[in-house]
């Protein structure tokens, strides 16, 4: 997973992480409270938003979020990872989000 972007002001990045989780990549990635549907657009950038999106004019409506993640320079940026390879691809990449309360158990043998 990489990261790039811009800096965000301060009203961009919630400290409010209720408990949401995305797992992108194989990786947990905390949301805000209201997050309900994580998503892909066709450059590779994972947005978040509380309505399920709808494709408009070849991309994602613009009520949406950025995913963004802490680099190790200390900066929030937006999560990227490489786009699938199908031409609409993207467009299936929309998933609901992972309450904590809801994480599933470990299986111990």
């Amino acid at each position: 997973m990489e990261s790039c972007g811009r800096q965000p002001s301060k009203t961009d990045v919630s400290e409010d992480f209720g408990g949401k989780f995305a797992v992108i990549e194989g990786k947990q990635v905390a949301l805000p409270y209201d997050a309900r549907f994580y998503f892909q657009d066709k450059r590779g950038c994972w947005y978040w938003s509380t309505r399920k999106p709808r494709v408009k004019g070849d991309d994602w409506t613009p009520n949406k979020m950025p995913v963004q993640i802490h680099n190790e320079k200390g900066y929030y940026r937006c999560l990227i990872t490489p786009a699938r390879k199908a031409a609409d691809a993207w467009r299936e990449t929309v998933a609901q989000v992972i309450s904590q309360d809801n994480m599933p158990l470990a299986v111990s043998r």
